[in-house]
C-alpha cells in the first residue's frame, strides 16, 4: 500500500483527555483510519462495550452467548469442533464449558466411540438464558446497524463474511490464531 493510500482518507481525529485531566488533546488518526484492520478493531471494541452495557445484568458475555447459541443450534456438538468453529483455543473452551456447566446452562457427556471426545448440549436453564436475552440481542443488533439502510446492512454483513471466510482459509497452527510459518 502506498503512503498516499494512508493520507487519502478522511482526516480522522480523536479527542481524549490528557493524563493531567486538563484540556483534552486532539489526535489525528487518519493514518490508522485508512486501515481496514484498525477500523474493524475500533468497531469490535465499541460493540463489546455496548454488549457489556446491555448484558452485564444477565451475566452474559459475548463468549457465553455465542457458545450457548452455537450449542443450541448444534446439539451434541463435539467440544473440540465448537472450539475450532468459534476460534477459541481448546484449553480456553474447556474453561468456558466448565463455567457453563457450573451455571447449569450446558451438559456434557462422552462421545460415543471416542474415549477422549466430549459432546455438548444445552440444558433447560441454558435455553431459558438465551430466551431471556433474545429481545435485548435483537435491540443490540438494531443499534449496531442504526444509520444503515437495509441494503447497506446486507452489504456490510456480506463483506464482513467474505473477509472472514478468506481469512479463516489462511493456515493456522494449533488453533492459536497464528499463521503457520513457511
Amino acid at each position: 500500500m502506498s503512503s498516499d493510500a494512508f493520507a487519502s482518507g478522511v482526516a480522522a481525529v480523536a479527542t481524549v483527555p490528557n493524563r493531567a485531566g486538563s484540556s483534552p488533546e486532539t489526535i489525528n488518526l487518519s493514518a490508522l483510519d485508512a486501515l481496514i484492520g484498525y477500523n474493524i478493531h475500533v468497531i469490535d471494541l465499541l460493540i463489546y462495550q455496548l454488549f457489556y452495557e446491555r448484558f452485564t445484568a444477565h451475566s452474559m458475555t459475548p463468549g457465553i452467548f455465542s457458545t450457548l447459541l452455537a450449542i443450541k443450534t448444534n446439539p451434541g456438538i463435539r467440544q473440540g469442533a465448537l472450539a475450532d468453529a468459534l476460534m477459541i483455543q481448546r484449553s480456553n473452551m474447556t474453561i468456558l464449558v466448565n463455567r457453563l456447566i457450573r451455571m447449569g446452562y450446558v451438559a456434557k457427556r462422552g462421545a460415543k466411540g471416542d474415549n477422549r471426545g466430549v459432546v455438548l448440549s444445552l440444558t433447560g436453564a441454558g435455553d431459558k438464558a438465551l430466551r431471556r436475552v433474545r429481545g435485548k440481542m435483537a435491540a443490540h443488533e438494531r443499534q449496531l446497524a442504526a444509520g444503515l439502510s437495509t441494503e447497506e446492512r446486507k452489504a456490510c454483513l456480506a463483506l464482513l463474511q467474505k473477509l472472514a471466510k478468506r481469512l479463516r482459509a489462511v493456515p493456522r497452527r494449533g488453533g492459536n490464531g497464528r499463521a503457520t510459518p513457511k
